[in-house]
């Protein structure tokens, strides 16, 4: 119903209402009414939202809804802590020498706020409710939380989860991990993880690490992949637009990288004293840089031969690999025979 203007004396009325005063009144009343309600629901959902920082979990733990972590969470040895489907995890910003960084800023610790397990982590959301670990603050970015950081931990379980905003979105030394069906992005290093050789004074030290990464999408982080002395499986991933890396490799690795989607990263593969490991059914292609670098230090040859490197023109071929041929002082990258073909199922 429109509004009724009426001109008096070269002046314009006020609106008229078309409501009576009654009617007025009562809508008043439903209004109050409803910021009421409204304000019930807010305080309730707020209510809703646990926070926590600097605590130790001294028993099995289940997650569900909504947390504030504002310091480190510790899961002990023999302790499991599982994340329910839906569940919204979100990590402020701290300072360093806060008290509630429970173990200092020095590695394999970071002066972030951060999950840090030494028992066990089953996060399994589902592809409608996944679960969430992100950023709490309003300009969000890389390294606003440190990681969920697996110390000498086995048997950890990542699925339909996405991970932003983190220094190293999964961190694991000397720890077993599965990591499928997610997302990685915006982080430092979306993945890394490494045998424990560095720190003989932790109890882990020596512990092998291996993760079966299968089925996530990692993207527009600064760095993919990351691996040193580990056993990996990398399988059926897309790893794309990441500004350093895809998948860095290095030194005496065992396990495949196979039938993964790896394009418009700086570097798609790069490799660093790299035995080990079988590269082969991978599309790699598009890259920044190189599809395919080594590093200064790796004097020694690779085979990466039957992957698809986005052409059969092997001219083109060789100028997006560094290797023997561009530094006679590292070893060369045999890539032939070469796939003529895109791998079919490759990336998700």
């Amino acid at each position: 119903m429109k509004y009724i203007i009426t001109k008096l004396n070269n002046k314009t009325d006020p609106p008229v209402s078309p409501l009576g005063k009654g009617e007025i009144k009562g809508g008043y009343l439903l209004i109050l009414s409803l910021f009421t309600l409204l304000a019930i629901v807010l305080s309730g959902c707020a209510d809703d939202v646990k926070v926590l920082g600097g605590v130790t979990l001294d028993k099995d733990t289940v997650w569900s809804g909504s947390f504030i972590i504002e310091g480190d969470v510790y899961v002990p040895p023999g302790v499991t802590l599982t994340v329910m489907p839906g569940t919204m995890v979100k990590f402020r910003r701290i300072d360093e020498k806060s008290e509630k960084n429970l173990f200092g800023d020095d590695s394999p610790y970071y002066p972030q706020a951060e999950i840090i397990v030494r028992g066990k982590i089953v996060a399994q959301g589902t592809r409608k409710s996944p679960i969430v670990f992100t950023s709490a603050e309003r300009d969000a970015g890389p390294a606003d939380w440190g990681s969920i950081n697996l110390l000498g931990s086995k048997g950890n379980i990542l699925e339909h989860v996405k991970v932003l905003c983190a220094y190293n979105g999964v961190h694991a030394h000397g720890s077993s991990a599965e990591i499928s069906n997610s997302e990685f992005t915006r982080n430092g290093v979306a993945i890394s993880f490494k045998k424990e050789f560095e720190y003989p004074e932790v109890p882990w030290f020596g512990e092998e690490a291996e993760l079966v990464i299968t089925r996530n999408l990692i993207h527009n982080n600064k760095g993919g992949i990351g691996f040193r002395k580990a056993r990996a499986s990398i399988s059926h991933n897309e790893i794309r637009e990441n500004k350093f890396f895809g998948i860095w490799p290095k030194e005496d690795s065992e396990g495949t990288i196979t039938y993964n989607e790896i394009e418009e990263n700086k570097k798609n593969i790069f490799l660093y004293q790299v035995k080990g490991v079988k590269i082969e059914f991978n599309n790699i292609y598009d890259p920044k840089d190189y599809n395919i670098a080594v590093a200064e230090i790796q004097d020694f040859d690779l085979n990466v031969a039957n992957n698809w490197w986005g052409t059969v023109n092997k001219e083109k071929i060789e100028e997006m690999v560094y290797d023997k041929m561009d530094d006679e002082e590292v070893g060369r990258i045999i890539y032939e025979p070469f796939l003529r073909s895109k791998v079919k199922g490759a990336g998700l």
